[in-house]
């Protein structure tokens, strides 16, 4: 049965200790910490999250873990079990094929409801997004980029409530990539997010949404097979 991870773990360690230097009230701390080891993978899906050796960790007493899982349950990244406790939500093959399904729609969404305010300044951000997406080699720095990338993209400032559902479906699938150690799509300096930024600039707003739409269902059917893989081995 996996344990929650030693405080010697350099990239947890790494979170904690950012979070710590953040001014913040100890059960704000203690609850982004564990939402971001989650979600980068550090927690893997199925892993029992014990609050005791939690609270040791990050030097707290166990009422502000206890509420952090509360808070991560409701939003579906943790599941509590009678008598067995907390393990990190898992996805099924079915349920992850899902996920990207939705996102098509809502990126479909996304993607006209911004390219129809898009401004000279932003395309400009986005190209410099672009350009460092394509040269990080490291997962969770991936994971910063990308998230900002979108957010970027489809104009998160101005659609917040539709950008907040497309990052929770992508940080659900994103935590799995992390989890294998591998590339979403490419290696470095191969990846191609600024070829939408080529539509975008010329106006083609269709071929940029059919440009994501190719992306989002190439990148889902590669995780899934992954998982289906993975999990033929797990039964064998």
């Amino acid at each position: 049965m996996a344990t929650a991870k030693s405080p010697e773990d350099h990239a947890f360690r790494s979170i904690v200790d950012r979070h710590e230097r953040q001014f913040r009230t100890v059960g704000d701390m203690v609850y982004e910490v564990l939402r971001e080891s989650i979600q980068t993978g550090i927690f893997a899906p199925g892993e029992r999250l014990r609050q005791d050796q939690l609270a040791e960790q990050l030097g707290v007493s166990r009422i502000p873990v206890r509420s952090a899982l509360m808070q991560l349950e409701t939003e579906g990244l943790i599941k509590v079990h009678p008598y067995r406790g907390a393990t990190v939500a898992e996805l099924s093959v079915d349920e992850m094929r899902e996920n990207y399904e939705i996102r098509g729609v809502l990126e479909a969404l996304a993607l006209r409801k911004a390219a129809a305010a898009m401004t000279k300044k932003r395309m400009t951000a986005l190209r410099k997004l672009a350009d460092e997406l394509n040269a990080v080699s490291d997962g969770e720095d991936f994971l910063r980029l990308r998230m900002a990338f979108y957010h970027e993209l489809y104009d998160g400032d101005r659609h917040p409530q539709l950008v907040a559902l497309i990052e929770k479906l992508r940080n659900d699938a994103g935590r799995y990539w992390l989890q294998r150690h591998v590339d979403y799509v490419s290696r470095p300096g191969e990846r191609d997010h600024g070829k939408i930024l080529d539509f975008l600039a010329a106006d083609d707003v269709e071929g940029a949404v059919a440009w994501q739409q190719e992306h989002l269902q190439r990148v889902g059917a590669r995780l899934t097979d992954l998982m289906t893989r993975a999990g033929a081995r797990a039964d064998g």
